[in-house]
């Protein structure tokens, strides 16, 4: 009882209708605009940008408004960010609404004390995203309008991987993720790895970066597509592999690395 009291007083608190990860998975798509609202030109602060990663890692499937996928409209949701006026706080809400402009999510305020304003509207919008943790939205396959469009996106975005069985292919290169975007973890830092035309980049979320990921390297198959390279930004070359449940493994002088897949 006292569970379902607390549920009841959140959504009263918030201010908004009550949700469950099922409301926003039982949408095939997100839709992020190339420019929020509030601001004055496209994709500022690299909020846009941002926000498409972290849809994705969040288990959404996120396109900018720009490459969004051909498919039934009202089987998306659109994304919206909200600036809450706030003195000497920068307060951001993230907003999802469905083909009717109907609400089905607004998060809680993200809300930081920083002073520049790239570095406090990455930091508020981050913060609000944070509310998705444990939300575990994992978002239906997008049933794109004809064969011919599934296959000409299939064909632009999957790795160069020879039309052959999986029980043909040498060990080292099965397994290989389908999504665009995945989200994964080493040790306490956070990855994503995102589908390339010649394979995948392997991302690190960092403060540093301009738009909070840096890229660390490149996976790519070798020429004779026998094995997974990795070529690291210091161009670096090393042996790499999924499993089964696709985490990655690059081997290292003295030992390797695992990259666990989060879903």
């Amino acid at each position: 009882m006292t569970k379902y009291v607390l549920v009841l007083f959140f959504c009263l608190s918030a201010g908004s209708k009550c949700f469950s990860q099922s409301d926003m998975s039982d949408y095939s798509f997100v839709i992020v605009p190339e420019r929020f609202d509030f601001l004055n030109e496209d994709d500022k602060y690299q909020l846009n940008s941002i926000a498409e990663f972290l849809f994705n890692k969040h288990g959404f499937h996120a396109f900018k408004s720009s490459n969004a996928p051909n498919a039934k409209r009202c089987d998306g949701l659109y994304a919206e960010v909200v600036n809450v006026n706030a003195m000497l706080r920068t307060k951001l809400e993230l907003v999802l609404r469905d083909c009717n402009g109907f609400e089905v999510y607004r998060s809680p305020e993200g809300v930081t004390r920083l002073k520049k304003f790239k570095q406090a509207h990455q930091d508020a919008l981050r913060k609000a995203f944070a509310y998705f943790d444990g939300m575990e939205v994992n978002q239906k396959e997008i049933e794109y309008f004809d064969e011919v469009v599934e296959a000409s996106i299939t064909d632009r975005e999957i790795p160069m991987i020879p039309k052959i069985s999986d029980t043909e292919l040498p060990l080292a290169v099965t397994n290989l993720p389908k999504a665009r975007f995945s989200s994964y973890k080493s040790g306490e830092g956070a990855y994503m790895l995102r589908k390339t035309e010649t394979g995948y980049a392997l991302f690190k979320e960092s403060a540093e970066a301009q738009d909070g990921l840096l890229m660390i390297g490149k996976i790519e198959l070798t020429g004779d597509a026998s094995r997974l390279q990795f070529i690291a930004a210091d161009k670096t070359i090393l042996n790499a592999s999924f499993d089964a449940s696709e985490n990655l493994t690059i081997q290292k002088e003295g030992g390797s690395v695992t990259y666990k897949r989060v879903r």
